[in-house]
């Protein structure tokens, strides 16, 4: 019996099943068993990198679940075996998969899924499934069907057909290519199918490790696109002798799994995948356990008692900004060292404020507290004293409703009659190792560099700041890069080699710019900067923001005079200087948690357009989004990649500790850089700062009260 036979006969066999095994990655990067997909993904909000090699290629993949029911990937492939320039080894294609998954309610039925492989550009991989999967005690079982490269020696009619004629035929290259980077929709499901399925085994006794096989639809001589195209050794290395692939994996946790596999009869493969999921802290935070000291002041004034809360909130890295205390009310604003959460830092903020009226045998009913940022106070959230109690809390949905949040004016905390002087300025300086990259050439991979910066920062007052970076490059293999820009429009990113080797070993200037940010009206925020912007411009850059507080919408308009620097990255300019302005608009959805921006005006090449960036944000400062720019610069005038798009994700880095930080770290990656359709890389944007400052952004924390 046929092997998909076996696996259908099985799949109706074992109508019951539990969710009891961790998911693991195929060698194509995707949720799945050797080869083939499986309907499942990862926990959401997680992030995979997976290496895979076999006897003719290499393949590196980054995957990530902003949610349970969406995977999305973005991978680098480099055979060994293609002619590219008469070389073998020097081919390198690039693309996106998508995967989206879905689980019935009912215990009986599988999980579903219907996915797009390399959905745009070459097509290498082109192809596209649904297919479904049980997940049993210690089995799991996948059936499926596919189109595009999953049609090898075997075909079936395509059961689409049935709908409309168009799914008959699949053209060899979509109509829709032009440049590449464009989707090829035209070739969706379309044409021939095949059927593919396997098994995931569970071994006893050794935890994490399982069997896994499956069938072998591919005919891996499809795999090849470009260039001088096949060489002698393909003819050996991409034979296929079995339609039976097999395997091992073993899984440490839901950090990522190693697998060994024999595929086509013929070859081994070794796959490694690692990552994790930030949907809960991988490290337990510490209990909330503040320090609290009674000072025993010998007069017990309202100063005395002031004093007393500006000193325990300092040890407890929450500084005090002021205070004032109005019969059975106190407010007091603050700034955090350490928390983006607007409910964490001003429930622990009132907790310990209210502990010391204890201390001071001041009866409060009421705390007010605000977060002060860069001048501006974006917040204000009261709190019950009696609700602030660690031993006997009630639940969060009782605390948020008896607590009260406010839009507030932006000054109002000038008003109150506790101000401790702020020793200005502040002084901030610290020493980092500095890692450089160029990603994705077509000769190479990837090209770095390892030196070390300096970040320093001067604190003038609560709005006006110096700040800058410094580096040194010690080590890296720039030089080994081809500068070629090959551009019709203005050289504006694409130099970016030449930014990159005139640095090389030398001393350099990142950023260096004075930056005023204030608010000048409630819910209005604005911004100046001067200086050296960013690696590649220096100048004016400006912006104004209306964020109301009540809504979850935000509108900004940024203007910026620029001019484009010296490639060493020291003080002096080119001649190109220009103009850009952006209209910027964000949507939140708290619900689903997607974030919409929108943005309209001049890039730095003179052209003119938008750019669409949409993206799960999670409270916790977990990120991940796609976007791409539309402008009226042609496609053959953007060159090879069609317009620009690219992806990115930011990691809090708190889940990684025991305590909590506002540290984040991010990956952006352009799948071209071309001059089309480009911003600066501007610090601060008011359109993605001021996290707390709406109703929506406070409610949405209510989980995390005195964390």
């Amino acid at each position: 019996m046929k092997l998909y036979r076996i696996l259908i006969f099985l799949l109706f066999a074992f109508p019951f099943a539990n969710n009891l095994n961790s998911t693991s990655y195929n060698s194509m990067g995707q949720t799945g068993l050797i080869n083939i997909p499986s309907a499942e993904t990862h926990e959401e909000q997680s992030i995979y990198l997976t290496f895979t090699r076999d006897a003719y290629s290499k393949l590196g993949t980054l995957t990530v679940t902003p949610f349970d029911w969406l995977e999305a990937s973005y991978f680098y492939y480099r055979p060994d075996d293609l002619l590219w320039g008469g070389t073998k080894g020097l081919y390198l294609d690039k693309g996106f998969n998508v995967k989206f998954s879905y689980k019935p309610d009912s215990f009986l039925l599988p999980r579903f899924a219907v996915g797009l492989d390399d959905f745009a550009g070459t097509g290498q991989f082109t192809k596209e499934y649904f297919v479904a999967t049980y997940d049993f005690n210690n089995l799991k079982l996948t059936t499926g069907i596919g189109w595009g490269k999953f049609v090898g020696d075997k075909s079936y009619r395509n059961p689409l057909s049935i709908l409309h004629n168009s799914f008959k035929n699949r053209g060899v290259e979509s109509s829709n290519y032009e440049l590449g980077g464009n989707l090829s929709y035209d070739l969706w499901f379309r044409g021939d199918a095949n059927l593919f399925g396997g098994i995931e085994l569970d071994i006893p006794k050794i935890k994490g490790l399982t069997l896994k096989l499956e069938s072998n639809p591919f005919d891996y001589f499809s795999f090849s696109c470009c260039g001088e195209g096949l060489s002698a050794q393909s003819f050996d290395a991409r034979k296929n002798e079995s339609d039976i692939n097999y395997g091992i994996s073993y899984k440490y946790k839901n950090y990522g799994n190693i697998d060994f596999s024999y595929i086509s009869g013929n070859t081994w493969n070794v796959n490694f995948s690692i990552g994790f999921s930030a949907k809960k802290p991988l490290r337990k935070k510490n209990k909330f356990n503040p320090i609290i000291e009674n000072n025993f002041y010998n007069e017990s004034t309202k100063n005395e008692f002031y004093l007393d809360i500006l000193e325990n909130l300092n040890k407890n890295r929450l500084y005090l900004q002021t205070a004032s205390l109005d019969e059975d009310e106190l407010s007091i604003t603050i700034d955090s060292a350490d928390h983006i959460n607007p409910i964490i830092y001003a429930s622990r903020a009132a907790y310990i404020a209210n502990e010391v009226s204890d201390f001071n045998n001041i009866d409060i009913d009421t705390i007010h507290v605000g977060h002060v940022s860069r001048g501006a106070q974006i917040n204000n959230i009261s709190f019950r004293t009696s609700d602030l109690d660690l031993e006997e809390r009630l639940p969060n949905v009782l605390i948020k409703r008896y607590s009260n949040s406010q839009n507030i004016e932006s000054k109002n905390y000038e008003k109150h009659e506790f101000k401790p002087k702020v020793n200005f300025p502040i002084f901030i300086n610290s020493l980092s190792p500095d890692l450089r990259t160029h990603i994705g050439s077509p000769e190479k991979f990837l090209y770095s560099g390892l030196g070390i910066k300096l970040t320093s920062e001067i604190q003038f007052n609560r709005e006006f700041v110096f700040y800058a970076i410094f580096g040194k490059s010690f080590e890296d293999n720039f030089d080994e890069k081809t500068s070629n820009p090959n551009s019709s429009l203005p050289l504006v990113r694409t130099q970016v080699v030449d930014y990159l080797q005139q640095t090389s070993k030398d001393i350099y200037i990142t950023t260096m710019e004075f930056e005023r940010i204030w608010s000048p009206y409630k819910n209005v925020y604005s911004k100046v900067s001067v200086g050296y912007l960013e690696a590649m411009y220096g100048g004016v850059a400006s912006e104004v923001m209306y964020k109301p507080f009540n809504s979850n919408f935000a509108l900004s308009l940024e203007v910026n005079k620029v001019k484009k620097r010296a490639f060493d990255q020291k003080f002096s300019f080119l001649d190109y200087q220009t103009t850009t302005k952006h209209l910027n608009v964000s949507y939140y959805h708290h619900p689903s948690n997607i974030l919409t921006k929108w943005s309209y005006g001049d890039y730095l090449a003179g052209d003119r357009g938008y750019t669409l960036d949409l993206s799960r944000r999670m409270p916790s400062g977990w990120s991940a989004g796609i976007f791409f720019s539309n402008t009226n610069v042609s496609a053959e005038d953007f060159g090879e990649g069609s317009f620009d798009k690219g992806f990115y994700f930011n990691v809090p880095m708190s889940i990684f500790r025991k305590k909590y930080n506002k540290n984040v770290n991010g990956f952006k990656l352009r799948t071209m850089t071309r001059d089309g359709g480009q911003k600066l890389d501007l610090r601060n944007r008011l359109i993605d700062s001021f996290y707390g400052s709406t109703k929506t952004e406070i409610d949405e924390n209510w989980n995390n009260f005195l964390d």
